[in-house]
């Protein structure tokens, strides 16, 4: 089993001591060490959403960790979720960060983390397409690239949000060699009406992810380049 408190200490000390957000912006911490507990001890418990039975826990990055299934990759709503209940929307967050380890198993244009409500979104895709593969954030607009896919290992992939602003996507490794995570940067567009009121772990609108999920995070801030390289 992971230490918990170990991770929440270095996550929480990190983003204090080398940049703009302080200890406190920490929302949500999800281990899934058995159970959909938020251990930043903010009381933002996620919880199973779309098709529960999908979901289950199984060997993580460390300890455990969430397997989302989605059974039929092809066809929209078929694969789990879970709703992490922090609303991330520029009318409440002007900066918001999210995102962790994810470890994909299949994959067309899926979803990893977001608020689309078939609107206007802040999230994190996945994607296939050929011109422009890899992990990508979103904020009102197309998703702005970086990284590559490689199914069935651990990869480390974070959004930051800010408004007004830009929207930055960071994907990493699990190579401790490897000094800094890829990133590339959009706009963060304003464009009420806003998103769900929350974020979805798992889904991007209808796209379903069909993966693992381990030590997911939440900010109330923008985190910058050696903030999100410092917790990874």
């Amino acid at each position: 089993m992971k230490s918990t408190s170990r991770i929440l200490l270095t996550l929480a000390s990190t983003v204090s001591l080398v940049g703009s957000a302080s200890a406190a912006s920490l929302l949500g911490y999800y281990d899934f060490e058995g159970n959909y507990n938020d251990s930043s001890g903010n009381s933002n418990n996620a919880a199973p959403s779309q098709n529960p039975t999908e979901l289950s826990f199984v060997p993580g990055f460390r300890g455990q960790a969430l397997d989302i299934n989605d059974p039929a990759t092809a066809d929209p709503n078929t694969g789990g979720s879970v709703d992490i209940p922090i609303n991330g929307n520029p009318n409440v967050l002007a900066g918001v960060t999210f995102g962790g380890w994810v470890n994909i198993d299949n994959n067309g244009f899926d979803g990893f983390m977001a608020m689309d409500n078939g609107g206007w979104d802040r999230g994190i895709t996945i994607s296939d397409n050929i011109s422009s593969p890899g992990f990508g954030a979103a904020s009102g607009a197309g998703p702005v690239m970086a990284g590559t896919i490689t199914q069935g290992a651990w990869q480390y992939v974070v959004g930051t949000f800010n408004q007004p602003g830009d929207v930055n996507i960071y994907v990493g490794d699990a190579n401790p060699l490897t000094v800094t995570t890829l990133n590339n940067f959009g706009p963060d567009l304003n464009a009420a009406p806003w998103g769900l009121e929350l974020i979805e772990l798992g889904r991007y609108d209808n796209q379903d992810m069909d993966g693992k999920a381990d030590d997911i995070f939440v900010f109330g801030d923008e985190l910058n380049a050696h903030e999100v390289n410092s917790i990874r």
